[in-house]
């Protein structure tokens, strides 16, 4: 899987819950995540069911990663506009890497034509919030040691052109993922596992659905 991050490019113009689209096309994003949509889009903000999954992810650290707000006043206004808040306390991602973000919205964007969905992602007592796209988080236990043996088969399928599970390679890695994933522990266990099965029934989806690919996309 090939990452889904573009070039750095800040909100053109946002009114309300949605963007103001241009005469054509424009690329609506929070700093560093680009979706393309026609003129004739609307956006809204939604509840999504990926917020069930709890608070399992972290914001990457990263040269194009959006800021970090602090203060649930900053997350109240979040909810409520999809866009870079003015004057408003921010802290730089890298200080954030040991919290755990879960995803609270998603940016709905009808007839988006090209791009990856927005999501506003906040810690646990809402200290911490953001808009940002799959490409700027990660699951929080990705690169942990009891988590390799599930991860270098899946990286093996997503740095292939052709990631379709009936292939023998494929298939033969995505097994092995699944075999360490049920040699994991608890919840864990329990994710990894509910995970490769979506994986295996929906394929490689860059449509941001599958937590655990959060970070291999």
């Amino acid at each position: 899987m090939k990452s889904l991050r573009k070039s750095a490019l800040l909100l053109t113009a946002v009114v309300g819950t949605g963007f103001l689209f241009g005469t054509n096309h424009v690329q609506a994003a929070t700093k560093a995540h680009v979706t393309t949509v026609s003129k004739k889009s609307s956006s809204s903000i939604k509840n999504t069911p990926l917020t069930k999954k709890g608070y399992i992810l972290r914001v990457l650290d990263n040269k194009e990663a959006s800021p970090i707000y602090i203060g649930k006043a900053n997350y109240n206004r979040l909810v409520k506009n999809a866009t870079l808040l003015k004057n408003a306390k921010t802290i730089s991602p890298k200080k954030v890497q040991n919290i755990k973000f879960r995803v609270e919205k998603v940016l709905d964007v009808s007839k988006r034509v090209a791009g990856a969905p927005a999501y506003l992602v906040v810690s646990k007592d809402k200290k911490y919030s953001t808009w940002t796209t799959q490409s700027g988080l990660q699951y929080y236990y990705l690169n942990d040691k009891s988590m390799r043996s599930v991860t270098k088969p899946l990286k093996r399928i997503a740095n292939r052109q052709d990631r379709d599970l009936k292939k023998a390679n494929n298939k033969r890695d995505f097994n092995q993922a699944m075999k360490a994933a049920k040699k994991l522990k608890g919840s864990q266990r329990s994710l990894v596992v509910s995970s490769l099965k979506k994986l295996q029934k929906d394929g490689m989806n860059d449509e941001g659905v599958n937590l655990l690919l959060f970070g291999l996309q």
